[in-house]
């Protein structure tokens, strides 16, 4: 926006002085248009061709005021296109543009506020999973780290115009991981002021914010440091389970996923058993919760009866899963 501003400035200003020049020499020089403009023309360049030149005193000394003004603009015009050059102010232009484009056309996107150590590994996750993400962050080095297809706002996450570019409205859920809570207090109010429907998962790095944050709206509240210490006594109390499902879930089986899967109303698993359905011996899958309503059951028993609506916490191969959630 300042390069286009200066643009304009410059081009006004020597519109401006030619039109004037010109105007001059023909009152002054008693000259028809096209020679007064040819006359301001190569005085305001310094060209001086020789074939046209003030011939009366007052012609002369409007010619001294004329050629200085215009050497000052013509220097700043030059000064301020070899920076823009030089800097590549054009190209970061043309970027805003295409990007905002792209931010007009989104949805059901995911937003992450803030790309320190806990926000990078979000966006790593959420990547992998094939989502379209929208960083906020203060840091203009941060798109060195991103993705070609990742979209960077570099701007303040609490911001109701930075967050309403990143298209707060049509997201489908946003993660602030800023390192201060206040700040992820304060993100949340907003989101969630902009958008109530829009789910939230904040970031507390003190156990007294992770109360704060929920009231301030968060559907979810991490704290990294109490997880992180947990998972290091699980560690050494429990070194072979948590070594399994490290195995399971990051060393490279890829292949295994944990999904949450709809049951639809077409379904014709409606008020039949897991025992029933036999969904261990014919997918390969473990059913390992069953979220009903308000009611959370885990480790459901092979009696239980499965329902429209119910969202099913399974286990298992990404080909599997995917061949269950059809069925499903």
């Amino acid at each position: 926006m300042v390069v286009k501003k200066r643009l304009i400035l410059i081009f006004l200003l020597s519109t401006f002085l030619i039109l004037i020049g010109s105007i001059g020499y023909m009152f002054l020089e008693n000259l028809d248009f096209f020679d007064s403009l040819w006359l301001t023309v190569v005085s305001v360049l310094t060209v001086g061709y020789g074939d046209a030149v003030p011939s009366t005193l007052g012609g002369k000394l409007f010619t001294l005021a004329l050629i200085p003004i215009a050497i000052g603009i013509v220097t700043y015009s030059l000064g301020i296109t070899a920076a823009t050059i030089i800097e590549g102010t054009f190209s970061k232009e043309a970027r805003m543009r295409k990007m905002e484009k792209k931010l007009s056309r989104l949805e059901n996107h995911f937003i992450l506020c803030g790309f320190g150590r806990v926000g990078e590994q979000v966006y790593e996750q959420l990547l992998k999973h094939d989502h379209t993400v929208v960083v906020i962050d203060r840091n203009e080095e941060v798109e060195s780290h991103l993705d070609d297809q990742v979209l960077l706002l570099t701007g303040d996450a609490t911001d109701d115009e930075t967050l309403l570019k990143a298209g707060v409205e049509k997201a489908a859920g946003l993660v602030t991981t800023l390192p201060n809570d206040a700040d992820n207090v304060f993100v949340t109010l907003t989101v969630k002021g902009l958008n109530d429907r829009l789910q939230v998962v904040a970031r507390a790095e003190k156990q007294a914010s992770e109360e704060k944050l929920k009231r301030a709206g968060a559907d979810r509240v991490i704290n990294p440091s109490h997880l992180g210490g947990r998972r290091m006594a699980l560690s050494i109390l429990k070194p072979v389970s948590i070594e399994y499902i490290d195995t399971i879930l990051h060393a490279g089986y890829e292949d295994y996923n944990v999904e949450e899967i709809v049951v639809s109303s077409s379904s014709v698993w409606h008020r039949k058993s897991i025992k029933e359905l036999n969904i261990r011996a014919i997918y390969g899958i473990t059913i390992v919760g069953i979220k009903r309503g308000e009611q959370f059951i885990r480790n459901p028993d092979p009696d239980e009866y499965i329902h429209t609506g119910d969202v099913l916490i399974v286990f298992g191969e990404q080909s599997r899963l995917e061949l269950f959630e059809k069925q499903a």
